[in-house]
């Protein structure tokens, strides 16, 4: 994956150059900048969990079609938990704090938070691998397989939920009066 934060910057146009060369303006644009990366990171990744949505939405229509309402009720929990994941990504506090704020917070802090929605990758991509694992063995009727596509998956969101809120408890810490 790019780093986002580097296609920002290079994405930067003229008015964002000067806003740059401007004392006391420059630390904001970056900070802007870190934000703006972040946001994008977290619609990526919110997008992905979206597929994986999808994906167990389907599974759900195939076992309602098989007649298999033994797994119904944990594939929907497990696709009600993968929404509200994908809602806590796109709609999670940036670190916002304006040019003149009471509670500031530093780049290396937003750099921080870039890393920490990073490293929720690798759930998002374990949790999607799940999901499509869970289609097709609801539309082969493979037991088993569907066992382990949703405790997979489960397990992933749960991991996400973990790495999810120690970013939140990172956030409130990281905020510095000024």
């Amino acid at each position: 994956m790019v780093d986002l934060r580097e296609k920002v910057e290079d994405d930067r146009g003229l008015i964002k150059k000067i806003q740059l060369a401007i004392p006391g303006y420059r630390g904001y644009r970056q900070k802007e900048d870190l934000r703006i990366a972040d946001r994008l990171l977290r619609e990526q990744l919110a997008d992905s969990l979206g597929i994986a949505v999808r994906d167990l939405e389907k599974s759900r229509d195939n076992l309602v079609e098989s007649k298999e309402l033994d797994h119904l009720e944990k594939t929907s929990k497990l696709i009600n938990q993968a929404q509200a994941a994908e809602n806590r990504l796109r709609h999670v506090e940036q670190g916002y704090t304006g040019i003149s704020p009471d509670y500031r917070i530093q780049q290396a802090q937003l750099n921080q938070m870039y890393e920490w929605d990073l490293g929720l990758i690798y759930n998002i991509d374990n949790v999607k691998g799940a999901a499509e694992n869970l289609k097709g063995a609801t539309a082969s009727n493979d037991m088993a397989g569907i066992d382990k596509a949703i405790n997979f998956a489960m397990d992933s969101l749960e991991k996400f939920d973990e790495i999810f809120g120690k970013r939140r408890e990172a956030l409130a810490g990281l905020m510095v009066m000024e």
